[in-house]
């Protein structure tokens, strides 16, 4: 039985060594839907409440404010910039060739949004608000990933 209670945190008891975490990541049936689209169509596709009228991006299988089933729609991928960020140093904090820029994407006709690079934009030139558009790998390329999004380019 557990009944030890700690009141000063340097009393906290630590190990050395690691703790070896496994877990799979699944997009499930909504995730998977997108990817697919996105991958084989050309589309990108969002989740409507059968209900309330919601429209998830990334389409989900169910709404989360009244649980009713939703049903699969198409929509544009285009958006707006809500945030943005600058990056000018990779992970290892060693200066990048050419500035990153990571945006925070509105997409039209959704209540969702999405996180993606910018491109073809000089971090000077991005604007709160401004319209952009997904661009796309080649379809012989895409792997039904995030990643098939190369960025998001001004419209």
């Amino acid at each position: 039985m557990f009944n030890e209670k700690i009141i000063n945190p340097a009393e906290l008891r630590h190990w050395e060594g690691k703790i070896e975490l496994y877990w799979i990541y699944t997009s499930g049936e909504a995730g998977d839907r997108f990817f697919k689209a996105l991958k084989d169509e050309d589309k990108f596709i969002a989740a409507k409440c059968k209900k309330c009228g919601k429209v998830y991006f990334p389409p989900r299988m169910y709404c989360e404010f009244d649980f009713s089933e939703t049903e699969y729609v198409e929509v544009s991928g285009e958006g707006s910039v809500r945030a943005f960020t600058v990056a000018r140093l990779d992970k290892d904090e060693k200066p990048l060739e050419k500035p990153e820029i990571y945006a925070i994407i509105d997409i039209d006709g959704t209540d969702g949004c999405l996180v993606h690079l910018l491109g073809e934009v000089e971090p000077e030139e991005v604007q709160i608000g401004m319209k952009v558009k997904p661009v796309l790998k080649d379809k012989a390329e895409r792997e039904g990933k995030i990643t098939d999004i190369l960025y998001f380019k001004p419209s």
